[in-house]
Order: structure tokens, then C-alpha cells, then sequence
């Protein structure tokens, strides 16, 4: 569907939105939120919200969703989305993607811009009113939609189905033979990290478990490295039951700064055996790969994500277009995009305030 220019109501051919696309990013987009202390911009956003019922309220906060910005960008005038919540008597405005105005009252002096801003959006809701929205449904370009896409239409590289399928059944028949293991040591612990490791890493062949796992994992280990003999299944027990190792990460084998990367958890009395996990998916690989090192080795472990995550290596699982998400894909609005990608785009419907 391509995105119709104002021009197309007949009532729009003389509008002239006041701001561009990239002053309207300037004035919101610093990435951490802009505070405006002001009574004029507070009024002004006021009245824009009284044009319009909340989309949601509960207790002390209101929200709409959504207002629209019309815009110049590229020669074509577009509209662009924003959430207003009212909390407790101040705006907290969201221009996903952009950028984002906590606005409250106040006599610090902002830039005559901010006001104007919201100037804009009220003379451009009597003209959404007046179309039924169907002025935002035609004039929003798709970079600024939400959508979802299968992972297989954008990732580089998946894994054929039929190795999904020998994994799920090799770790099917590992289950089926219901493998325990209650009590271990540290030293007991590493080995089986280091089996880990080996599967996942080229450069192991010199390294010892304790080498690796200071190498990998995450260096808060919450004192489980100190405790004195290696071997000892009581003193691993002493230490765990303890609790000394809360809000450490001394199971996070895989670092990662963004989540988590790869945890495997030691067997207790509850769960007689070890728990293999991954938080972020681009260490999803290395994950099956110590899935099959573990299963070769007939460790006793569960890995309750193995589906998920074959599902996301398959690239069957949904990325969100143009959004904040683990796994995101953004839309560029081009030709190259378009003729990739387009079809396979599933647009979430635009949200539109009711207009009083």
C-alpha cells in the first residue's frame, strides 16, 4: 500500500504543516526525554487532550492514543504518531522512535517551538475529525508503524527444518531416560561448564574448566570461587544454601551486557539436574551447540527453551517492525525495503483518539 499524499482529500490541498520531520526530532529526540517546567506549553498540551477522550484511565493517569503530528519530510506531508499520558497533572508525551516531552507548569523559559508544536497537533485534529481518521490511515509512512515480520524474511542465516527435528527427538530420548544427579562439587560444576565451552569456543584446547569459566562467564560469582576445596560436594551445598551469592551472577557461564547470555544452573534436591538457558538470542547458537555437547555426554539437564530458541534459528519466530524489542527489524522506507520486505509485513492497526 503505498502512502497517499494530503492532496488526495481535496479538503488538505492548501494545509501547510509549520514544521519539518527533523525539527520536530530535534525538539524531542535527545534520547533521554526533555523536561519542560512552562505554562503556556502545559496549557497548550491541556487543551489539546480536552479535544479528545482518554483512550485509557485509571486512578491518577490518563492516556491517548494516539494524537497526530502533521510534518513536511522529503517534499510530502506526513502525520506522525504520539502518546500523551497525564499523571497526576503532567504530560509525559512519546514520540516512539523520536524522542519524548515530560511537561509540567512552571516560569522557565523553553523555546516558542514547543508551543507552536502543540498548536500544530490541535489544528490537526479538527481535520482528522472531520475524515474520520481516514487522513492518518492514509498519510503515516510505514517507518513509523508498528508491524511484525518472521525472523526467516530478515536473518541472515536459518537452520533447516530437519535439524530442528533431530535435535527435538535426540533431547526427547534424553529425557526419556530420566538422568539425576543431586549432589556435585565446584570441581564437578566446571567440568561440566568446560563441556560447554569446548562445544561452543575455539580457543579451549590449553584451558583448564577454572580458566574457562573465568574467560566466559560472568566475574560476579558470588564467592562460589572461593570456596577452598574444589572437591568438596558438602562445602558447594554450604555455599549455595547459604544465599551469600544473591544478586550475583555466578551460574551466567555466557556473559552478556545486554540481558543475560547463557546461565546453566547446578542440580538441588528439587531439580535433580543441571538447567541450560539463554536470555539473548544472539548467543542462541552457542546454546545448541552445548545442547549437543551435553546431550553427547549424557549430562543430566533440561533445557526448557530448546524449542523456542530452534524456533527462533528456524526463523519462524516474529520480529516486531519498528519498535523496542529483543527482536526488532527496522523498517527503511525505500524501494530495496519495499520490494524485500513489505509482503511479509503484517501492520498492526493505527491507533487514533476519539475526537470530541
Amino acid at each position: 500500500m503505498r502512502i497517499q499524499p494530503f492532496e488526495k482529500f481535496e479538503q488538505f490541498k492548501n494545509f501547510k504543516p509549520k514544521f519539518s520531520f527533523y525539527e520536530i526530532e530535534y525538539l524531542v529526540g535527545d534520547g533521554f526525554g526533555r523536561k519542560i517546567k512552562n505554562e503556556s506549553v502545559h496549557a497548550i498540551v491541556k487543551k489539546l487532550t480536552e479535544k479528545a477522550y482518554p483512550s485509557s484511565a485509571t486512578g491518577s493517569e490518563k492516556r491517548w492514543e494516539y494524537f497526530y503530528m502533521p510534518a513536511r519530510r522529503s517534499g510530502r506531508k506526513i502525520s506522525i504518531p504520539f502518546l500523551i499520558v497525564e499523571y497526576k497533572g503532567d504530560f509525559y508525551v512519546y514520540f516512539r522512535l523520536l524522542g519524548n516531552l515530560e511537561i509540567s507548569g512552571g516560569k522557565k523559559d523553553v523555546e516558542k517551538e514547543y508551543q507552536g508544536l502543540f498548536e500544530e497537533a490541535i489544528r490537526f485534529t479538527s481535520l482528522i475529525k472531520s475524515t474520520d481518521g481516514k487522513i492518518v490511515k492514509e498519510t503515516v509512512p510505514y517507518d513509523l508503524r508498528i508491524g511484525k515480520i518472521k525472523g526467516k524474511y530478515v536473518m541472515d542465516k536459518t537452520i533447516p527444518e530437519k535439524e530442528e527435528r533431530r535435535l527435538l527427538k535426540s533431547y526427547e530420548t534424553h529425557l526419556g531416560k530420566n538422568l539425576e544427579i543431586v549432589e556435585i562439587s565446584l570441581n564437578d560444576y566446571l567440568d561440566v561448564t568446560a563441556i560447554c565451552y569446548k562445544a561452543a569456543y575455539k580457543k579451549t584446547k590449553k584451558l583448564l574448566p577454572l580458566e574457562m569459566y573465568k574467560k566466559w562467564a560472568d566475574n560476579r560469582h558470588g564467592g562460589m570461587l572461593d570456596i577452598k576445596d574444589f572437591n568438596s560436594k558438602k562445602e558447594y551445598r554450604q555455599w549455595r544454601k547459604s544465599g551469600k551469592w544473591a544478586g550475583s551472577h555466578p551460574y551466567e557461564i555466557v556473559f552478556s551486557w545486554h540481558r543475560h547470555g547463557i546461565h546453566l544452573y547446578p542440580p538441588d534436591d528439587e531439580k535433580p539436574h543441571y538447567s541450560l538457558r539463554v536470555t539473548n538470542y544472539a548467543y542462541a547458537g552457542d546454546f545448541i551447540r552445548m545442547t549437543k555437547a551435553l546431550l553427547n555426554n549424557e549430562i543430566a539437564f533440561r533445557s526448557n527453551e530448546l524449542e523456542e530458541v530452534l524456533n527462533y534459528l528456524r526463523g519462524e519466530k516474529d520480529f516486531v517492525v519498528n519498535d523496542y524489542d529483543d527482536l526488532r527489524f527496522s523498517y527503511i522506507p525505500s524501494r530495496e525495503y519495499k520490494n524485500l520486505y513489505f509482503k511479509h509485513i503484517k501492520w498492526e492497526e493505527l491507533k487514533i483518539v476519539r475526537c470530541k
